[in-house]
């Protein structure tokens, strides 16, 4: 008789954001839900599961009665053994180019759909391009970047090429985003994967100062016209918005997320995607662009981490913003959407910490969507969410207080700084 599979798998439970997603669906999972807990260490899963249990008392789905999994991420054998045991597996296990490769292949074989919160997408990238024909095959979803980066960009942009061709009967051609508000933490684990990218994103951040950015089209080279049309220097002032704009950390890999799923989806020929936060001012903003560079290149020095270490200026593995900072988060992320002859808008915003509050969120509801919404709607492969699980996750992030808005007006200036100023 074949073993039975538990519904979800949560694979690194004891770090930071495992720990908390554990929480999550403990709380927010059906109760007939089969829930499991992996990762390296039996002893730290059987610690976790003691101190859980005795926080969350009464929870829908039992921790105490969660089964543990224990295995090496490195071991290629042993992540065959565990896909096996389950039909879905959420990943906070990063950096995933480094911890996360074995365990994908493993889904992938065993048929097992899987979930993650990686901000690196040539990562996911090397991911679909060596294992999407299979996972195809194999009729499995293999959903990478399901954290804020880059669930509110991705889903936000498919919202607005559903709305652009439903109503309006047009492709959506460029999507600008722009940051209008946000407090947030980080934890250690995404520190060390943020420093493994550090220095693309400085190149990044030091070419975008002085040239005009050449956003990530969706057809190649297929539409220069629209490339140009909407290229913006990466300090600029928006005249929607009426606020200067600066560098954003995330937007890089969150242009490159919209712009593959764009490409699957087919929101319109040529289509760009772009995002900078806005700011204060031109100074404000030229600080944040300026302190950015400087500070991942101090963070790309040992012995300066180190430092920091030592005096607690930045955290370690395992340690991040307490639950009373979490709760105290919030983001907003404005829209604005272009097709050949109309624009429109959209936002998208989240009433808690968006690196943990928010992404524990966008990991949870993407683990349940995976094991209790799939029919033929969901596309196998290895994709972006808005790929696999489109409308589906829409509509769980809807009901969870998440918003995923349109409209024919923008958010002003006054509203924008009022974001901003919320709870400060």
């Amino acid at each position: 008789m074949a073993e039975t599979r538990y519904d979800i798998l949560i694979w690194g439970a004891t770090s930071f954001t495992g720990e908390r997603l554990v929480e999550y669906l403990a709380i927010n999972a059906p109760a007939e839900a089969t829930v499991a807990i992996g990762g390296r260490s039996r002893a730290k899963l059987e610690d976790l599961k003691t101190r859980l249990a005795a926080k969350h008392s009464q929870t829908t789905v039992s921790i105490s009665n969660m089964d543990i999994v224990v295995g090496d991420s490195m071991d290629q054998e042993q992540m065959n053994l565990i896909a096996a045991k389950a039909r879905v597996i959420a990943s906070t296990v990063g950096p995933y180019s480094v911890y996360g490769t074995n365990l994908v292949r493993a889904c992938v074989e065993q048929k097992t759909d899987y979930c993650d919160i990686t901000g690196e997408v040539p990562w996911a990238r090397q991911m679909n391009k060596e294992l999407n024909a299979k996972a195809e095959q194999n009729n499995v979803h293999i959903a990478s970047l399901c954290g804020f980066d880059c669930i509110p960009a991705d889903l936000g942009c498919m919202m607005l090429a559903e709305y652009a061709k439903r109503e309006l009967g047009k492709p959506l051609l460029h999507v600008k985003g722009s940051i209008v508000g946000i407090r947030g933490g980080v934890s250690g684990g995404t520190l060390a994967t943020a420093v493994t990218q550090m220095s693309g994103m400085v190149k990044l951040a030091m070419k975008g100062m002085f040239k005009r950015s050449s956003a990530d089209s969706s057809s190649g080279d297929s539409n220069r016209v629209l490339t140009k049309r909407f290229s913006r220097n990466m300090i600029h002032y928006d005249k929607t918005l009426r606020r200067w704009q600066t560098f954003w950390a995330m937007s890089d890999i969150n242009r490159m997320t919209a712009c593959w799923a764009g490409r699957v989806l087919d929101y319109g020929p040529g289509f760009t995607y772009a995002e900078s936060m806005s700011t204060k001012g031109l100074i404000h903003a030229v600080i944040i662009a300026v302190g950015f560079m400087y500070g991942a290149i101090f963070l790309g020095f040992g012995f300066i981490r180190n430092i920091l270490y030592a005096t607690r200026a930045i955290p370690r593995s395992g340690e991040g913003p307490s639950e009373e900072f979490t709760k105290s988060g919030f983001f907003s992320l404005h829209l604005e959407a272009f097709t050949e002859s109309d624009v429109f808008y959209g936002k998208v915003s989240g009433n808690s910490d968006p690196g943990y509050g928010e992404t524990i969120k966008y990991l949870g509801e993407s683990a349940l969507c995976l094991a209790f919404d799939t029919d033929d709607s969901f596309r196998p492969g290895v994709y972006p969410p808005s790929v696999i699980m489109g409308d589906a996750l829409l509509r769980r992030l809807r009901d969870k207080g998440c918003q995923f808005e349109i409209g024919k007006a923008p958010v002003s200036a006054r509203k924008a700084v009022d974001v901003e100023k919320k709870d400060n």
